[in-house]
């Protein structure tokens, strides 16, 4: 049937089969990548970042603030309702001091005032001026309504 010059053959030929299966679809037989980068903030939020840089530049911008940097309580219960909530942008003074937090609301916030209107509270409990836009506003604006 098949002598050794076959079998050799018929081996290299499996085995270089294998290596090119393995170089196109290397996820059938490698460890599938669990964790992927993602953008801190979306290009709206990034033009809304600029224009607080711009409108205070005698301040510090924050953005992405998780909610358990802002307030905290010993309940578990109680934190358990924000623990893993985010704000737009804090404002800071020099001192590091919240002056305010931003809230941009995009098209995605529609249909979502209640829990918006119950972060805000949160917030405000804890002693924290909190505004929204649903637009960029001019730093004019910006600097009229923070100061």
């Amino acid at each position: 049937m098949f002598d050794l010059s076959q079998s050799i053959f018929f081996i290299i030929g499996c085995l270089a089969s294998f290596a090119l299966i393995c170089i196109l679809f290397p996820r059938l037989f490698f460890s599938k990548q669990k964790y992927f980068p993602k953008r801190v903030i979306t290009p709206f939020e990034s033009k809304m970042y600029t224009r607080l840089i711009s409108a205070f530049p005698q301040h510090h911008v924050l953005a992405q603030v998780a909610f358990s940097a802002l307030i905290t309580n010993q309940n578990y219960k109680i934190r358990n309702q924000f623990n893993r909530k985010v704000t737009d942008f804090v404002l800071l003074d020099k001192d590091c001091n919240v002056v305010v937090i931003i809230e941009l609301d995009d098209p995605s916030h529609l249909g979502k005032e209640k829990e918006d209107a119950e972060r805000d509270s949160m917030l405000q409990e804890a002693g924290y001026r909190v505004l929204r836009y649903t637009s960029i506003p001019s730093i004019h604006n910006l600097q009229k309504d923070i100061l």
